[in-house]
């Protein structure tokens, strides 16, 4: 169960994975990315009530890379909430890196420690980010629109499924379920391969020439999806392949999305896909 430490103080951390923070960042007012890892061996021994948390704990400790800080000069209640909705920018910085970065768990003094994350087993990532300043300038200037889009359903269930997919131990799972996503955001009906590769080229920025190698990358993509859910046996590199490829445009499609600070219709697409012509 996921929860947050807030205590007598008007600040929380709730720890992260993924990425060396090796300076502060404000990413939003009150809301600091630090290099700063609560611990409990550095907390004079504060710990959460429950054992299976705290042996989650003691394991989360030894892949935490970085903390948010969250601050609220009311505290309680208003610091409650405002951490809690802090969660999601752990979705809105693996769009800013194009990876997964996780939640761990938070710490406030007075109250201890809670776990932040579903899963009590952590799988670490085979590699921390070196942030780059532009993604992280990215993120603080992507905020707004990102609280924006979270209101439509489609666009939190495909970040939701692009968080989860990463847990799963099997590619053929972490495939089904990223591509999930991409269809909740680009459409399903009949042609779904075509009309997802255009929906796809439309919405996602290049030359025309990019636009269309993206059309077909997606395409040959989406017999690799179709493959993995009808059970047609594949290797393991191009299981690799498949869920590298699926990984990195679901955070395209969404990262798009962000900058244009709502969700596009399918109409909309369709007109854009219609309005061309050609010429002799």
């Amino acid at each position: 169960m996921v929860s947050i430490a807030v205590g007598t103080g008007g600040s929380v951390f709730i720890t992260g994975h993924g990425v060396a923070i090796a300076d502060e960042f404000e990413l939003s007012p009150g809301i600091t990315l630090t290099p700063e890892v609560p611990r409990q061996t550095a907390s004079f021994g504060s710990t959460v009530s429950q054992l299976p948390a705290h042996a989650a704990l003691l394991v989360m400790e030894t892949v935490a890379d970085f903390s948010i800080r969250i601050e609220h000069s009311d505290g309680g209640e208003a610091l409650a909430v405002k951490a809690w909705n802090a969660l999601w920018l752990f979705s809105l910085l693996s769009l800013a890196f194009r990876a997964p970065i996780i939640p761990l768990y938070s710490y406030a003094k007075g109250r201890g420690f809670a776990v932040a994350n579903r899963n009590l087993m952590i799988r670490p990532r085979p590699k921390v980010l070196e942030p780059a300043a532009e993604s992280l300038a990215w993120a603080a200037a992507s905020v707004g629109r990102f609280d924006a889009v979270l209101a439509d359903r489609r666009f939190r269930t495909a970040q939701r499924y692009y968080n989860n997919a990463h847990d799963l131990f099997d590619d053929d799972a972490k495939i089904m379920l990223l591509w999930a996503g991409i269809e909740g955001l680009l459409g399903v009906d009949a042609e779904i391969s075509r009309r997802i590769a255009l929906h796809a080229a439309i919405l996602l920025d290049g030359t025309p020439d990019e636009k269309m190698a993206t059309y077909q990358a997606v395409k040959k993509a989406y017999a690799a999806r179709s493959k993995v859910v009808h059970g047609v046996g594949m290797d393991q590199a191009a299981l690799s392949s498949a869920y590298d490829f699926a990984s990195g445009l679901l955070v395209k499609v969404l990262r798009k999305i962000v900058d244009l600070g709502r969700m596009p219709t399918m109409a909309e697409l369709d007109r854009v896909a219609a309005s061309g012509s050609l010429s002799s």
